[in-house]
């Protein structure tokens, strides 16, 4: 029982945003935040993302993510950008320079 608990819990901290979050770069962040303003602003104004609730958020993000057409690394790097934004770990805005 214990070692299926172990592989159950692998994935988990894998995709965790949080996770990655120490080994996060300027080059990372400068990256990221060109595809939050040409695929997001593309088709509508910059929402807030800390205005939302997590589960909430996972949501919109997984909609927005396929209907921008987003590659799977450009959506990663764009989840953690917003996931380091909404915990407090980026200075500023993410639309701001």
């Amino acid at each position: 029982m214990r070692p299926l608990l172990l592989l159950l819990s692998i994935p988990l901290v894998a995709v965790d945003p949080a996770a990655s979050a120490d080994e996060w770069t300027g080059k990372d962040s400068t990256a990221a935040r060109k595809i939050y303003v040409a695929k997001c602003a593309k088709c509508h104004r910059f929402y807030e993302p800390k205005s939302y609730a997590e589960p909430d958020w996972r949501v919109w993000m997984e909609k927005m993510n396929a209907k921008s057409k987003l590659k799977p690394a450009q959506a990663e790097l764009l989840n953690r950008y917003l996931d380091a934004y909404r915990g407090g770990r980026l200075s500023g805005k993410p639309e701001d320079k």
